[in-house]
């Protein structure tokens, strides 16, 4: 998320100081969701069948969800908007969403389920029997998700309908059990693991949609158009409805690269900085793995949002932050996407790779006017004026990298932490090892992590496998001890 990156965040910063076992393609069977819903101008009204398949060691005796949705609701425990956006996100005055759960059914018997978490934030179904290795259980849930107007990843605004995290998502596995999401409003809460989607979508012809997946089918009738979208090893499916858009299309290699904007100037070169950076990341990592991309103009609050196949790229962003943001996000696609990591223990993996990804992108393409020292350099500028800053207002500085999103005292905290020190530590680790080695390292560790849940210990591992002697080198920057 957030992605105020390199540019922005310099800028911004001296105004202020003036390994489980996962699904995947590996040979496992994967989770399957086929939602048929229907949008009606405020809440969306849904039906969603979970194919469940069991690939770990242990037996389970309930099925978990988030409900990350049910954050907008009145009196939630933990908001879902920082209190640097509060204002900005709630332009029109605070307004409240959340999902109702109104049946599930195990096994085609409806059953009695739960609502808890930390913030009422997850649904239990409990099984009629126990779930061992290698079975699969199937839920069907009926669900109503009201929408809040608000300026977020889910909600409504002037110009746009956010329409993420608006279903129940089966909580993602780790080290054998389901790990509940509690939607801190620092960071990206989110931890899911792949599964194929097949999504039936109604809504007012008068608007466009910009979705994760491929269109496969759509119909007309009574006013409202019923889209079928599907999409395969894919942690999140998400869409941005408008009557506003504007599309322009064009092709990385087999993939049809969107981009919906509805006031932009340099349309044209905006879709080309998406394509440059699918077509760039294609080939430095491995082969972008959807047929659709697609880049989404909408109001948010931060600097955008990754999705699979889909990512927000906040209307508010100056030209040069904007393009930047977009390769940000782009990069996201292999880091969080098939890379997948727990985003609320280790946000420093994903947007660490992200944010130096866009200093690897404009290295290779100086016709945008900047170079990777001066990159870096301007990242370490930010790093040690935040340092300087929150040694005077709060009297110590934690620099560890290894934290929940929960332990960060702010925004410009996480940051600071898990996006310019991070990136600043991919650009150390280069110039510690040399290129060769590097770049070994991590395609190893994109190879060796496609479609799984990626750790800290995968990452040093990765690189030890590819030669590179990292580990005392990784510890010394998760653990704080390092000084920039």
């Amino acid at each position: 998320m957030f992605k105020k990156t390199l540019i922005t965040l310099t800028l911004a910063f001296i105004a202020i100081a003036a390994i489980p076992i996962l699904t995947g393609c590996t040979g496992d069977k994967k989770t399957t969701y086929e939602i048929n819903c229907e949008f009606d101008g405020k809440t969306v009204v849904g039906t969603e069948t979970v194919v469940f398949y069991n690939n770990t060691d242990n037996a389970f005796s309930e099925l978990k969800f988030n409900l990350f949705a049910n954050a907008f609701r009145e009196n939630a425990k933990f908001p879902p908007i920082s209190a640097q956006y509060h204002y900005q996100a709630y332009k029109w005055g605070e307004d409240f969403g959340g999902t109702e759960i109104t049946r599930v059914c195990v096994g085609g018997e409806t059953i009695d389920f739960s609502i808890g978490g930390e913030d009422m934030n997850v649904l239990y179904v409990p099984l009629k029997s126990e779930l061992f290795p290698n079975e699969k259980a199937a839920v069907e849930i009926d669900f109503k998700t009201d929408l809040a107007k608000v300026i977020a990843r889910t909600g409504i605004n002037a110009d746009t309908i956010n329409l993420a995290n608006f279903y129940p998502v089966l909580c993602g596995i780790e080290n054998g059990a389901f790990y509940e999401c509690t939607y801190y409003a620092n960071g990206d809460p989110f931890f899911s693991d792949v599964a194929d989607y097949t999504v039936n979508f109604t809504h007012d012809k008068s608007l466009v949609a910009a979705t994760s997946g491929e269109l496969v089918s759509e119909t007309e009738a009574d006013g409202k158009v019923t889209s079928c979208y599907k999409i395969l090893n894919a942690r999140s499916f998400a869409l941005v409805l408008s009557e506003k858009f504007n599309v322009l299309s064009g092709k990385v290699g087999d993939t049809n690269v969107l981009y919906y904007y509805y006031n932009d100037e340099n349309a044209e070169s905006s879709l080309k900085i998406a394509q440059q950076a699918l077509d760039f990341f294609g080939d430095k990592w491995g082969e972008y793995p959807y047929k659709t991309y697609s880049v989404v103009q909408t109001p948010f609050v931060q600097g955008g949002m990754e999705f699979t196949a889909l990512t927000y790229i906040s209307a508010g962003l100056e030209p040069a932050a904007y393009k930047e943001v977009i390769v940000h996000e782009t990069a996201h696609q292999w880091w969080q996407t098939v890379v997948g990591n727990n985003e609320i223990k280790h946000p420093f993996i994903d947007e660490g790779l992200a944010e130096y990804s866009v200093v690897l992108f404009y290295e290779a393409h100086p016709d945008y006017g900047y170079t990777r020292e001066s990159l870096i350099k301007s990242a370490e500028q930010t790093y040690k004026l935040f340092c300087s800053v929150y040694a005077k207002i709060v009297g110590n500085v934690d620099t560890t990298m290894t934290r929940n999103l929960a332990e960060y005292s702010s925004e410009y905290e996480y940051v600071n932490i898990a996006y310019v020190k991070a990136c600043i530590m991919f650009d150390y680790l280069r110039q510690t090892v040399g290129d060769n080695a590097f770049f070994a390292g991590l395609r190893r560790f994109y190879d060796e992590n496609a479609y799984k849940t990626a750790t800290p210990e995968s990452l040093v591992g990765a690189f030890e496998r590819a030669g590179a002697n990292s580990n005392g080198f990784f510890e010394s920057f998760l653990s704080g001890k390092v000084i920039i």
